[in-house]
This record gives structure tokens, C-alpha cells and sequence, in this order.
């Protein structure tokens, strides 16, 4: 046994330090995923937000040791997707250099340097499984949150608001609060549920979709998505559902069926119990903007929507194609991120970008763009080839909650968000490892920054 394994690993970490290595790498995922971008401390230009911190707290501690540094080197190095990731690295570094504008450069590589150290901690420190368990847990924390920051009408991570400028306050539509959460804006929170709402969905013990498996949860997520009031969040979210049933586990599909017409029927009974109660009627509001979205009807009219603002929104969103054909916006060469753009076209003033794609087109132009496209869609046609030939669970939400979430961003910007997706593809390139791991009937422990089987 300690032949195995002096041989297998490269060092033995002492106990208490590799304590310490996991519980730094527990509060870097809470940081990732709960923590908002608002709270930490504004140094000149740059914002040192909690996460960043703990971004060089864990760098330092990979790269204080030989070993660990060796290891996350050759993760950087063996990526098959850091390949892919080259070309928009040389975007945005020429971006950065013509446009005189270090965010262009600084913001992306930030978030790209996280992912790494993400991949890391999940294949060399955690594990999946740990890391399914642990994004779960926060998310119970945040949906509980959600609904207790709709009854204060404001919300509670406010309170962490130490960086000024980024937390953007309430907002109220149709006389209604739209919550959100850790985000910056409803849209950026409902953004985040769309990511994680497969994972309620999965059984780690069997390795299998179980649509029901995690009731409690689903329902939560469910009511936080409503109370966002976002049209597009709760679209993408019914459809992210569907997608869910579709790679339930067969064996229990039928009683799944028969418990959905169960949970169906007792909804519409309450809501027509409750019918003239207000959360009743923000129900209904809700699911009728959703219904008047996709069919064109006014349904929502009935329930207090406020029809020119829903109208407008939606009228807006349509002129953004049009920014493609402004002859002033060179094609090669993107803005950057530090000048804002604004333009004035078909009697609209645009100067939000609510489409994450036409607005990397604005900061990197086509190339840009395309690079970008080129690299998520990298790991969503490998999590549809691992799917093909491994049918495997993990792979299949991840896949589900990569997917909806790309959908999502044609309807908003990022949001500062892309951590989410990051988290999901980090997941993703470490499931392999996992599942054979799963697959060996020797007993397996952790010593030091690897697994080692005795």
C-alpha cells in the first residue's frame, strides 16, 4: 500500500495544510457562485472584488508549491480547448492594444485564468461529485434568499455593497419587484438559475437524470425564475424543463408523467382558490407575458402588464440586428469595452445591448466573435459527442444548462455572468476522470493534489 502510494503520488501533503488547501478551494466556489461582484474594495481603477482576492489567494497557493504548480501547468498546457482559445486571446490582446483599453484584455483573461483554477480544484482537490453536492447547497442558500428579498422588496446581498457603481437598485415592472438575487440586475440572476436548474435534476448515487429528484429544490428555483419577471428567463427556463424530461431515466418516466398531471392539477386548483390573492395574479402576470411572447397575444393585459413597457422592450430588442449593418462600426476591430456605444436608429435610441452576441460584436467585431462562438461551441459539441458515447448523466444537465444559458444571452447581455457557464464547462472537462474513477473497485483516497489508489 505505501509503495502504491509513494509511487503514485509526487508528494504527501501534511493533514492540516491540505485542510487548509480544500477549505480555501470550498470558499473559492462560494465566492464564484454566491458572492456578489460588488462586494471588495476599489483600488484606483481596478475593483479588488472578493472573488478576485481569493483568485490570488489560490494562485499563490498553487504556485507556492512545486508540485501543485506543475500540475496546473500542464492542465493550461494538455487543454485541448486552450487551443481553441488562442484566437480570441489574440482578439483581444490587438483589441486592447489599438483601442488603447486595458479591459478588453484584462476583464476576459481574468474570468478565463478563473476557469482554469476552477478545472483545477475540481480535478485535483474536490472532485465532482463534491462540487455537484456544494453548487446545490448555495443554491438552496439563494433561492431561500430570493424569496425572502421578495417579501423585503430589496435585496439582501444590497447589504454587501462596498464597491459603488455596480449594484444597480430595485426594479419594479407592472407595479410588481423583480428580485436578483447576487446579480447585478433580474435578468443577470435569472441568467444563473438557467445555468444551475439542471443540477436538481441529477442523481449522483446512480448516475441518472431523475427529474423529481430534488423536489423542494426544483420548486424553489421555479418561484425565483417567476419573481424575476423575466420574459425570456421563464421561456428559456420551460424549455430547459422539457429538455429535462426528455433524458429523464426511463424506468421512471411513466410515474413521472403521472406525478407532473398530479402537481399540474393541484397548481391550477390553487391558483383558482387563491385567484384574487397577489401573488396569485403575479403568477398569472407571469405566465401570460411568457404565453403573449411567443404567440403575440394580451393575455397579460388582464393581470395589471404594463403593455407599452413589455411592447417597447420587445420592439427594442428587434432594431438590435440592425447594428450589424452600421457602416461606421469596423468589422475587424471592435470598440473595446471602456467606450460606450449608443446610436440612434428606425426612431430608436440604442444604448443598451440586450443581446449578448451583437454585443461582443460591438467590443471585438467579427473575429471576436466568431472566436467566441468558436470556443463554446467547442465544449458543447464534446459534451454531445460524450453523450453519444457514454450516455452519461453529468454530461446530459450540463449540457441542458450550457445550452439554455446560450439561448438566454440572445435576449441579454452577459451580466458578468460567463462564471456560470465557466462552472458548467469546468464540470464538464473533469467528468471523465470522475467516471472512471467511479468505475474501479479499488478503494480510492486523497493525498496531497491527486487521487491515489491503495
Amino acid at each position: 500500500m505505501s509503495e502504491v502510494m509513494t509511487k503514485k503520488s509526487k508528494y504527501v501533503k501534511p493533514a492540516k495544510e491540505q485542510k487548509v488547501f480544500e477549505s480555501a478551494a470550498v470558499l473559492f466556489l462560494f465566492t464564484l457562485f454566491v458572492v456578489p461582484q460588488y462586494f471588495g474594495i476599489r483600488l484606483f481603477l481596478f475593483d479588488l472584488t472578493l472573488l478576485r482576492l481569493m483568485v490570488l489567494l489560490i494562485t499563490f497557493m498553487i504556485f507556492a508549491d512545486s508540485s501543485r504548480k506543475s500540475d496546473f501547468a500542464a492542465l493550461i498546457w494538455n487543454a485541448g480547448f486552450t487551443k481553441v482559445m488562442l484566437f480570441y486571446l489574440v482578439v483581444i490582446t490587438y483589441t486592447m492594444v489599438l483601442r488603447a483599453d486595458i479591459n478588453a484584455f484584462l476583464n476576459p483573461v481574468i474570468e478565463i485564468f478563473t476557469f482554469y483554477l476552477l478545472i483545477y480544484i475540481i480535478k485535483y482537490v474536490l472532485g465532482v461529485d463534491r462540487v455537484i453536492y456544494y453548487l446545490i447547497c448555495f443554491t438552496y442558500l439563494l433561492c431561500v434568499l430570493g424569496m425572502v428579498e421578495y417579501v423585503m422588496g430589496k435585496s439582501p446581498f444590497s447589504y454587501l455593497e462596498t464597491i459603488e457603481g455596480i449594484y444597480t437598485g430595485q426594479f419594479v415592472r407592472s407595479g410588481h419587484y423583480r428580485i436578483m438575487g447576487p446579480g447585478i440586475h433580474s435578468l443577470g440572476y435569472g441568467l444563473q438559475l438557467i445555468s444551475i436548474a439542471p443540477f436538481t435534476c441529477i442523481d449522483l448515487e446512480n448516475k441518472k437524470v431523475d427529474f423529481l429528484m430534488r423536489p423542494a429544490l426544483l420548486i424553489l428555483i421555479s418561484a425565483n425564475v417567476l419573481l424575476t419577471g423575466s420574459r425570456s428567463t421563464l421561456v428559456v427556463f420551460s424549455m430547459e424543463l422539457c429538455l429535462l424530461l426528455v433524458f429523464q431515466n426511463k424506468v421512471k418516466k411513466k410515474e413521472l408523467f403521472l406525478k407532473i398531471i398530479i402537481i399540474f392539477i393541484s397548481a391550477a386548483l390553487l391558483l383558482g382558490i387563491f385567484y384574487k390573492t397577489s401573488i396569485a395574479q403575479y403568477v398569472m402576470l407571469q405566465l401570460t407575458t411568457m404565453v403573449d411572447e411567443i404567440f403575440g397575444t394580451a393575455y397579460s393585459d388582464y393581470y395589471g402588464a404594463s403593455k407599452n413597457a413589455l411592447s417597447d422592450s420587445s420592439d427594442y430588442r428587434e432594431q438590435l440586428k440592425y447594428i450589424f449593418t452600421l457602416d461606421w462600426l469596423n468589422p475587424i476591430l471592435g470598440i473595446g469595452r471602456m467606450r460606450s456605444f449608443s446610436v440612434e436608429m428606425n426612431d430608436f435610441y440604442i444604448h443598451s445591448i440586450d443581446n449578448f452576441y451583437i454585443a461582443e460584436y460591438i467590443r471585438y467585431a467579427y473575429p471576436g466573435l466568431l472566436a467566441y462562438i468558436f470556443f463554446v461551441g467547442y465544449f458543447v459539441c464534446d459534451m454531445l459527442r460524450k453523450i453519444v458515447k457514454t450516455h452519461g448523466a453529468i454530461c446530459k444537465i450540463l449540457l441542458i444548462g450550457s445550452v439554455c444559458y446560450l439561448i438566454n444571452l440572445f435576449w441579454l447581455d452577459s451580466l458578468q455572468t460567463l462564471k456560470y457557464l465557466y462552472i458548467l464547462f469546468a464540470v464538464f472537462w473533469c467528468v471523465d476522470d470522475h467516471e472512471t474513477a467511479k468505475t474501479e473497485t479499488i478503494t480510492t483516497k486523497y493525498i496531497g493534489s491527486r487521487y491515489v489508489r491503495g
